[in-house]
C-alpha cells in the first residue's frame, strides 16, 4: 500500500468537514424545529393555565352567590323558630299556670274532704 499524499488528505479532510457541516445544520434544523414545538406547546399550556383559572374564578364567584343565598336563607330560618319559641314559651308559662291552680284546687278539696270526714263524722250525707 502507498502513503497518501498531500493532496489526498486534503481532500479527504474537506469531505469530512462538508459532512460534518451537513449534520451540524441538519442538528441545528431538528433542534429550531423542536424548540418551535415546545414553544406552541408552551403557548397552549399557557392558554389552558389561564382557562382553568377563569372557570375557578366563575365557580368561586358561584359559590359565594350560594353562600351568601344560605347565609340569608339560615337567618329568616332563625327569626322564624325565634319567633315560634317565644310563643312556645308563652303557652308553656300559661300551661304552667293552669296546672298549679288545678293542683292547687284538688290538694285544697282533699285536705278538706279530709277535715270534713275526721273532725266532722256526723254530718257525712
Amino acid at each position: 500500500m502507498s502513503e497518501p499524499t498531500n493532496q489526498d488528505l486534503k481532500e479527504l479532510i474537506l469531505s469530512l468537514d462538508k459532512k460534518m457541516e451537513l449534520s451540524l445544520s441538519e442538528l441545528n434544523r431538528k433542534i429550531d424545529v423542536g424548540l418551535t414545538q415546545v414553544r406552541v406547546e408552551i403557548a397552549e399550556v399557557r392558554t389552558e393555565i389561564a382557562e382553568v383559572r377563569g372557570e375557578i374564578k366563575r365557580v368561586e364567584e358561584k359559590l359565594t352567590g350560594e353562600i351568601k343565598r344560605l347565609d340569608t336563607e339560615i337567618k329568616s330560618v332563625e327569626a322564624n323558630l325565634s319567633a315560634k319559641l317565644d310563643g312556645l314559651g308563652k303557652r308553656v308559662e300559661n300551661q304552667e299556670f293552669v296546672s298549679r291552680g288545678a293542683t292547687v284546687a284538688l290538694v285544697g278539696g282533699l285536705v278538706t274532704g279530709m277535715v270534713k270526714l275526721l273532725f266532722f263524722p256526723d254530718r257525712l250525707p
